[in-house]
């Protein structure tokens, strides 16, 4: 299998391929198998990897990416935090003065994949990977269907992550998130809906201010991707 890392809010779509030089670990890990995977290239505008899977299950892949440096006028920044679901950074902003101050931010990602490779299901995607932010679904997702829900825990430094807002696409949709936004509870939790059937991404980004001497301002994008089937299938649990 190819597996493709793809940039940009258009899923699938991408927007630019990030070299390989930016990953700090990429790692397949399944039911009896955690791997690092280190054999990647840059193809048109994706990382690509190849992967061969030799036992039936259920696989999910992790990426953890270096910090990258941006910097943004006020305006951009102010733009950004409303259009990108953290609009408590905007407050937070206008509450100190400082809606009119030019940002500098790093920003690192941590994208997830849940791969089903034949009928034999496991909970491998319920097991957090210990990445610094994740989205870690309750169950298996490959156990569901369209029209039902899955419960999703956010996790931040290994901790419940509440009151950030999680949003969730499909292909064909667009850069639009709007009118899929919801927030997690005090407990991290939130319940996605699956109304689509096909691939899905489930993403977040969470920003702290930090006030150093570099930068004020660090954000941990975090991506859930996995495929909503028409009905249930005919898995076997393991």
């Amino acid at each position: 299998m190819t597996i493709s890392a793809n940039t940009g809010m258009d899923f699938p779509n991408s927007l630019s391929a990030v070299t390989p030089d930016r990953v700090n670990q990429f790692i397949l890990v399944g039911k009896s198998i955690k791997k690092n995977i280190t054999d990647l290239k840059v193809q048109g505008n994706s990382l690509v990897t190849e992967c061969t899977f030799k036992e039936s299950g259920t696989y999910v892949v992790g990426v953890d990416l270096k910090p990258k440096e941006i910097k943004l006028t006020a305006e951009e920044f102010n733009e950004y935090l409303l259009h990108d679901g953290l609009p408590n950074i905007y407050e937070l902003r206008k509450k100190e003065g400082i809606l009119d101050k030019d940002a500098v931010e790093h920003y690192s990602k941590y994208p997830k994949a849940i791969i089903q490779v034949g009928k034999k299901l496991d909970e491998s995607p319920a097991k957090p990977l210990g990445l610094p932010i994740e989205i870690v679904p309750e169950v298996n997702p490959y156990g569901l269907k369209i029209g039902d829900d899955l419960e999703v825990t956010v996790l931040f430094q290994g901790k419940p992550l509440s009151g950030t807002a999680i949003a969730w696409s499909y292909p064909g949709k667009g850069e639009e998130f709007a009118g899929s936004k919801k927030e997690t509870d005090k407990n991290g939790k939130a319940v996605i809906p699956l109304d689509k059937v096909g691939p899905y991404v489930i993403r977040l980004t969470h920003m702290e201010w930090v006030k150093k001497p570099t930068h004020e301002w660090e954000s941990y994008w975090a991506s859930l991707t996995f495929e909503v089937l028409p009905k249930s299938a005919p898995f076997i649990p393991l």
